[in-house]
């Protein structure tokens, strides 16, 4: 028997997979969705992420802990649109990949929030709550970030019982580590998807050189622009520093390449190198 409610408001993927894991690990929670689309809800409760559904934020009042998974730019509305309905006690997270401007903006309205910042390193170029998978979450780094001891504890309980690994951080800290460990992948994932469909267009026998090289590297390239513009828009002065130091990397190849003097030598340490480190940061 569900002795709390969690509420999870907008429920895509990322907040439909947190109900089926709720549901698959039989945790105590009943879950409620909250959102704007009836049909989309229902959709969610129909795969098994949730108890029970509603487009009124004033059913927020029934929750023990609410995680706001909208687009990144609804996560502030959304929070203004429940703040009014949250009964004493109740903790808001949300699963947003940056995170200082978020903080800022819900401390700055309302300086005493029960809200903790979160980011689930996990997800998928799928979207929709009928691609909600239990296991999502399952070994998946969360950054948290928070002030309060308590909120913190909170939320890193509720995390490890869906089986992820909380860790928390400083929000700008969050930011430009994100930048480089994340952002960055998707801007270089998408530059090299519009390179190669630039250059089949020039020469139709590229597209028919694709191998698994490309779709590894590109596979991300695939997840919803609408949903990275706005994640790069938001912490764009990081990412661009992310891009600028992959810039001296490349310029310092070229540099090192650009000559007659190096050979299979050169490459084999340059490729060695890289596959140990990324071994040793894997590991």
């Amino acid at each position: 028997m569900a002795s709390k409610t969690l509420a999870i408001f907008g429920v895509g993927l990322m907040g439909g997979s947190i109900g089926l894991a709720v549901k698959k690990k039989r945790l105590p929670w009943r879950v409620l969705g909250i959102g704007r689309d009836s049909a989309r809800l229902a959709i969610a409760k129909r795969v098994g992420s949730l108890d029970d559904f509603s487009i009124d934020p004033a059913r927020a009042k029934e929750a023990d802990l609410v995680i706001l998974c909208t687009a990144l730019s609804q996560i502030v509305p959304s929070f203004q649109k429940i703040k009014s309905h949250l009964k004493p006690g109740a903790w808001v997270s949300d699963i947003g990949s940056v995170k200082s401007p978020i903080l800022k903006e819900i401390f700055d309205s309302s300086p005493k929030a029960k809200f903790v910042g979160g980011h689930p390193l996990a997800g998928s170029e799928k979207t929709g709550a009928e691609n909600s998978r239990a296991d999502l979450y399952e070994g998946a780094t969360v950054a948290l970030c928070a002030d309060s001891k308590i909120g913190l504890k909170v939320l890193k309980n509720f995390w490890t019982s869906l089986g992820a690994k909380p860790v928390g951080m400083e929000s700008e800290i969050h930011d430009i580590l994100a930048a480089q460990t994340s952002h960055l992948p998707h801007v270089l994932a998408a530059s090299l998807a519009r390179l190669i469909a630039a250059l089949n267009g020039r020469d139709p026998h590229a597209g028919k050189l694709l191998a698994g090289s490309f779709r590894d590297m590109t596979r991300i390239a695939d997840s919803d622009p609408r949903q990275w513009a706005e994640i790069s828009a938001a912490n764009q002065k990081f990412i661009m520093g992310a891009i600028k130091a992959y810039r001296d990397i490349l310029l310092d190849i070229i540099k090192k390449f650009d000559s007659p003097d190096a050979g299979v030598t050169e490459w084999e340490d340059f490729f060695s190198t890289a596959r140990s480190g990324r071994r040793e940061i894997l590991r």
